[in-house]
């Protein structure tokens, strides 16, 4: 809802000559770098395959042009988000503005970037407008830099559409450099009301590309949540006889969901 203000008859006489006209303006996009993590406890993301020039052909993440007097870029982020991927109510958040002049060859486009973390089964990936194919992706590292891989198909970073390798290593950067002091990691958890230490620490490793010893995890994880009265513990999950039973947990901090 907009604020209320109360305007002078000369601010009104100015806004009713003001042409807006008289200023290029740029149109603005909202993208969505959409994060999760597979069967395999690896990190995915989701791109789409452009139908349309430029980059017809071209791999690149989800997003839109923002409905100018109808939506706000993060409304764009929701409504695109939905139509690719079926999630609704899942974490959100505003990553970055890109907005060199040069970004989009039909015109100064700026995009608001957001990141989106979904668990895997809540994903009904589809091609949405603009789309001719859509499809999740393994995050590889190597010495070219990030590569993305399925079954039919091999990207590297390079060749991505627009400056779409910039927004994703932004969103990997800001997730990594987040998840030891901010609750991202339980919002990929399958079920975050009822979770194994077991099973956040493959989301964690997953992030963080890396091996964690697992000790020191539970440290961190007391430390970090349990301490602080972020996640409680529920009961003990039988493994069957002779196992150590797993406790289970459930995630009661903030709420990132929009």
């Amino acid at each position: 809802m907009a604020k209320k203000y109360n305007f002078s008859s000369e601010e009104k006489a100015f806004l009713e000559a003001y042409d807006p006209g008289d200023y290029p303006r740029p149109a603005v996009t909202a993208d969505i770098v959409v994060f999760t993590v597979d069967s395999d406890n690896d990190l995915n993301i989701l791109l789409i395959k452009r139908k349309d020039f430029p980059y017809k052909g071209y791999w690149a993440v989800p997003g839109g042009f923002m409905k100018v007097g109808e939506e706000s870029a993060e409304e764009t982020a929701v409504r695109r988000l939905r139509e690719e991927t079926g999630a609704e109510n899942v974490y959100l958040r505003q990553l970055a503005t890109f907005s060199r002049p040069d970004r989009d060859p039909r015109m100064h486009v700026v995009s608001v970037a957001y990141m989106a973390l979904v668990p895997w089964d809540m994903l009904n990936i589809k091609a949405g407008e603009g789309a001719e194919e859509a499809g999740l992706f393994k995050i590889g590292y190597d010495l070219n830099g990030l590569s993305f891989k399925n079954r039919e198909h091999c990207l590297l970073e390079t060749e991505l559409a627009f400056d779409h390798d910039k927004m994703i290593k932004t969103a990997l950067w800001r997730l990594r450099n987040r998840i030891d002091y901010e609750p991202d990691a339980f919002y990929l958890l399958k079920d975050k009301s009822s979770f194994t230490v077991y099973e956040l620490q493959k989301i964690y490793e997953s992030i963080k590309n890396k091996t964690l010893d697992t000790s020191n995890f539970r440290k961190f994880f007391t430390r970090s949540y349990i301490n602080t009265g972020t996640v409680i513990c529920k009961n003990i999950k039988s493994n069957g006889a002779g196992k150590r039973p797993a406790a289970l947990y459930e995630y009661i901090g903030r709420s990132e969901l929009l």
